[in-house]
């Protein structure tokens, strides 16, 4: 397995995979893939696992304000293939994203896990992310209120 940067031509394969994640009704609020132009200006840190020339995984970060306070947060987001989960590319995906997050400069990574998924919350926590809270009813998918785990990691390297 590889782990390198995204590329712009790595975009099919990695919408797949995140169109999957969103069927599955366990990974996000969203309900349809953005387009490349918007996705990319908005994920300035991002990798793929590669495996035969396919992308079986990415993971991404999005900065969680434009606020010069929080200029060293942001959310990421990780998505492995079905065909490819319980091999350890989830972990290699977020140890590559954690040392390019500090490669640039961040110092808080979060995320937001819906708590059925349990495999998203045991990968996280394996990699230094700590439970900060429960939020309630934060949200609605498919009509139904849902609660996420919000999850964060403080940088050791970053002071």
């Amino acid at each position: 397995m590889l782990i390198r940067d995204l590329r712009p031509d790595d975009w099919p394969e990695v919408a797949a995979i995140y169109r999957d994640g969103m069927r599955g009704g366990m990974a996000t609020f969203e309900t349809e893939v953005p387009k490349w132009d918007a996705w990319h200006e908005t994920h300035p840190v991002r990798v793929v696992a590669e495996t035969d020339e396919r992308v079986i995984g990415w993971a991404a970060l999005a900065p969680v304000s434009s606020r010069w306070a929080y200029r060293g947060v942001a959310e990421s987001s990780v998505y492995v293939a079905r065909d490819a989960q319980g091999r350890g590319v989830g972990h290699a995906l977020m140890d590559a994203l954690i040392e390019r997050s500090e490669r640039a400069g961040f110092w808080t990574l979060q995320t937001a896990i819906f708590p059925e998924n349990e495999a998203s919350l045991t990968l996280h926590r394996s990699v230094g992310f700590r439970v900060v809270g429960i939020r309630k009813r934060i949200a609605k998918r498919d009509g139904l209120w849902r609660d996420t785990v919000l999850m964060e990691r403080r940088s050791e390297v970053i002071e």
